[in-house]
């Protein structure tokens, strides 16, 4: 084997590793507004090179253990080699890391947290990388050096937990584990296949699995939402009928499944799990047949046809039926955090009746409130998502609060009478897509910010009652926006 005897011996390789260890901690302020496009295509190269240093990082260590422990025989060279490979690769990877987020298409608080998890594990590593070679020169350091190769292995852990959530949700690591330990009250066994309903117990979990991802209250892609029949019913914005009982093959819902791959139209779109031939064939004869609820498929065994189609289906149904439990239960988790959440901040956060198929809250100060400024508010920021409607009257919001409140990306109404308004951060909630009213009453607005209004994208109602906006302000915001209803009068609190 190759003898690395004076490479550990070698100074200014000690000096590089501490002196890059240190640099790593300033990577998250190096953030270039406008970098090449070269740069750019080397950030695209980060998911890719990531996982080597993971690995090396966690064979260096285990290595280290066995060599400790006396389970494996092997001299410094094979360290050495690790630690020199997992350095360098997370050099890579960092770089690359901080090229992609200099893209600008990624942001948000776990993307700032992944960065700063990836900037200490850099430092750690080469930390790591340096007293191993200062204890090959003076045998004094050798603690020292596997206390940062295991912090090491614990940040790159935590680094890429984080990293995994950014790409597959927060809880991307735990969401198994609540169903591990029994906590669901649904049954994990399906129902004889002759009790089934047809729609309930069939159609629902594969509309819960191949549609409801893109038709959510969150998405609602084509402003059509899938998450209740009644919403299934009502059609979205293309105004045709989704499901035509009179005209079943005119049924938009299933002219949409049925159309050619490359059609644009065709429903779910390229990427996603189409409906399969069974499937669609359950569809069609559920849509014939009047679109029944209380159908049983022991009401149709005399059909041969559709008994075949349901048996195929099954085994494919017990898989849908164990993700909708599981999104159940995710349910769950989040109703006994939310309600934990609102003890501790002594506000009132419960299910928007509404859009209660699509877990949606509402959030309110109670009466009288209790202290609620900004730091309080930005305690909420994990659930910003899950929130219809935010009442918060009376409370200690002001104009930067409102940077938060634009992170409720499915608010539908806002109410923030009696705040600490001025108006310069009207601009924020021009990102809420979903705004349609905002109650602006006993606040400071004045004419100056006012004009914002015109700008957040959905507003369909603003109350105005009691502000420094003047009559001809009001009518200039009538005249630009028809649609937008300005009420000068107190308005609703909920």
């Amino acid at each position: 084997m190759t003898d690395f005897s004076e490479l550990f011996r070698n100074k200014p390789l000690q000096a590089v590793s501490f002196l890059i260890a240190i640099g790593f901690l300033f990577l998250p302020f190096f953030r270039p507004e406008t970098p090449p496009y070269l740069l750019l295509l080397i950030g695209r190269f980060h998911p890719m090179v990531l996982h080597f240093p993971l690995v090396l990082i966690m064979l260096a260590l285990i290595f280290e253990l066995g060599r400790y422990f006396k389970l494996i025989r092997h001299g410094e060279d094979i360290s050495f080699l690790l630690l020199i490979g997992a350095s360098i690769t997370t050099f890579v990877a960092a770089l690359a890391g901080s090229f992609l987020f200099a893209s600008g298409n990624y942001s948000g608080e776990l993307i700032e947290q992944h960065f700063w998890a990836g900037a200490i594990t850099g430092c750690l590593i080469f930390m790591a990388l340096g007293f191993f070679l200062l204890d090959q020169n003076r045998s004094q350091f050798y603690w020292i050096y596997m206390i940062f190769l295991g912090c090491s292995n614990i940040s790159a852990a935590a680094a890429g937990h984080i990293g995994g959530s950014v790409t597959h949700g927060s809880d991307y690591l735990t969401e198994y584990i609540p169903l591990i330990f029994g906590r669901h009250d649904q049954p994990t066994q399906q129902k004889p296949t002759e009790e089934m309903l047809l729609y309930e117990d069939m159609l629902a979990p594969i509309f819960e699995t191949k549609c409801m991802s893109c038709h959510n209250a969150a998405r609602a892609k084509g402003g059509y939402i899938m998450t209740s029949l009644s919403r299934i019913m009502a059609g979205g914005d293309s105004g045709q009928l989704p499901i035509d009982t009179l005209k079943p093959d005119s049924s938009e819902l299933y002219k949409r499944v049925i159309l050619p791959e490359e059609d644009g139209d065709r429903m779910p779109p390229e990427g996603n799990s189409p409906l399969s031939y069974h499937e669609i064939a359950l569809l069609k004869y559920w849509i014939d047949i009047g679109a029944k609820t209380d159908l049983k498929v022991a009401d149709t065994q005399s059909d041969r046809a559709l008994n075949a189609t349901i048996n195929s289906l099954i085994p494919e149904l017990a898989r849908y039926q164990r993700r909708i439990i599981l999104s159940e239960v995710k349910k769950e988790v989040l109703r006994d955090e939310i309600n934990e959440l609102s003890e501790s901040l002594k506000v009132a956060i419960y299910s928007d009746s509404i859009a209660d198929d699509d877990g949606l809250y509402i959030l309110a100060m109670k009466f009288p409130p209790a202290p609620f400024s900004n730091n309080q508010f930005r305690e909420l920021a994990p659930y910003f998502n899950v929130f219809s409607k935010a009442s918060l009257i009376s409370s200690g919001i002001n104009d930067d609060g409102l940077y938060h409140v634009s992170k409720m990306t499915n608010l539908k109404a806002l109410y923030l009478q009696k705040t600490k308004l001025d108006g310069q951060g009207l601009i924020y909630l021009q990102s809420l897509k979903k705004l349609e009213i905002l109650n602006l009453s006993f606040t400071q607005i004045d004419d100056k910010y006012a004009l914002e209004l015109l700008e957040i994208p959905s507003l369909k109602e603003v109350y105005l009652f009691q502000t420094e906006v003047t009559d001809q302000v009001v009518e200039a915001i009538r005249k630009n926006r028809p649609k937008l209803k300005v009420y000068l009068e107190e308005g609703p609190y909920l």
